[in-house]
């Protein structure tokens, strides 16, 4: 199965053991504990929260077809990050809480919340009281400024669909829907190696009013006066945040900044290029085919994100493997046709959910097996079929 460990792969490495062992004394004497800003225990959202802003429980449409329903339970639910117990039913219940720290602590070398008072870092699924390494490693931490008034703390990450609607849209939505306009909100930012993720905090700050940036960085542990926490809770973790609406506005922002026009008529062919993970090994097959077709080949990478923005923003189809550069889905008018290709032993729901939310019209193509970097071929047959029926062209 690629790119899947085994539990025993999983507990005993280096990395794991190093944290069992600092779990079992640093984690056990609280002067090393503060000394070295490694807490252990984890308290969840709504208990950490002094006030509350949004708790909200909903039976949200999932809008999928029945081969789409079918699709997603019995293929993807194997692969999708912590798919609870979904059975197949028109509505998923989804929690959204928004609510507000007091006195809190921001800790750079996790990107978590700390409440001292519980002595506790805030974690969204705190597993028996526990917080895992990801959220709790030692570290020698120096102090950084308060920060004053009311923060939101970015999740440190260099994953790319994860900054948008993990962190992004949810910012958005949240200033759209519950921030009191012109009250000062800081934007703490963890340093990333995703230009995008400070990108869009400055962007999002120049929109509204009261709204600007702070830096944090990975080895600094700051005073908080007043921590913003929004949650998102669909029982899988690949169904985020992506309400029509906030979406689009934060799309909008984008194609602000970079100045672009709008139109449409494009198809995309989105190439992962030369990355490791999730190689089509038939691809320059594949894209002879897409080109017959008026196909342009597109690669996403860090120096042209605009281009991204506008090549999503005016395209009728896009066709692509999973990867996070397909959160570029944000930018797409609704309407727009998605083809996404897997592995076969590697399928996700996450774009699925996306395209529902948003209203593209979505399919799915699934490959030959993947190896352990997940690469794989696509029947050459069946893609060139799949674009003649989406294109409503002869084969």
């Amino acid at each position: 199965m690629a790119r899947v460990k085994s539990g025993f792969r999983k507990r005993f490495n280096i990395r794991y053991l190093r944290w069992m062992l600092a779990r079992a004394t640093i984690g056990r004497i609280p002067a090393l504990q503060r000394r070295y800003s490694f807490y252990p225990q984890a308290i969840l959202p709504e208990a950490a929260a002094t006030t509350v802003l949004e708790d909200a429980r909903i039976d949200l449409p999932t809008l999928f077809s029945a081969e789409e329903t079918d699709f997603v339970r019995d293929r993807c639910w194997l692969y999708d990050t912590l798919a609870g117990t979904w059975e197949g039913g028109p509505t998923v219940r989804i929690a959204r809480f928004s609510g507000l720290i007091r006195d809190a602590v921001l800790l750079g070398h996790v990107s978590r919340i700390f409440v001292p008072e519980r002595h506790a870092v805030v974690v969204a699924l705190a597993q028996k009281g526990q917080a895992n390494w990801n959220f709790a490693k030692p570290g020698k931490l120096r102090p950084a400024p308060s920060i004053g008034g009311r923060s939101f703390f970015l999740m440190r990450t260099d994953n790319y669909y994860h900054a948008l609607f993990h962190d992004l849209v949810p910012i958005v939505d949240y200033l759209d829907r519950l921030h009191p306009r012109g009250m000062p909100l800081t934007l703490v930012v963890p340093k990333s190696r995703l230009a995008t993720l400070a990108l869009g905090c400055e962007l999002i700050a120049r929109r509204f009013p009261g709204v600007h940036v702070a830096e944090l960085a990975d080895d600094a542990v700051a005073p908080a006066a007043e921590a913003l926490w929004l949650s998102f809770d669909g029982g899988n973790a690949e169904w985020t945040f992506a309400d029509p609406a906030p979406v689009r506005h934060l799309a909008e922002i984008f194609r602000d900044h970079y100045a672009v026009p709008p139109g449409s008529g494009r198809r995309l062919f989105f190439s992962r290029g030369g990355s490791k993970i999730r190689r089509l090994l038939n691809e320059e097959a594949l894209w002879e085919i897409a080109r017959e077709h008026g196909f342009e080949r597109f690669e996403a990478h860090a120096g042209n994100h605009a281009e991204q923005v506008r090549n999503f923003s005016q395209a009728d189809i896009v066709v692509g493997v999973h990867g996070a550069g397909l959160g570029n889905l944000a930018f797409c008018r609704p309407g727009t046709k998605m083809i996404e290709i897997f592995p076969e032993n590697f399928t996700k729901s996450t774009y699925l959910w996306l395209s529902k939310r948003l209203g593209l019209d979505y399919a799915f193509l699934v490959g030959g097996p993947g190896d352990y970097d997940q690469a794989f071929m696509l029947d050459e047959n069946l893609f060139r079929s799949a674009l003649a029926g989406a294109l409503r062209e002869p084969i």
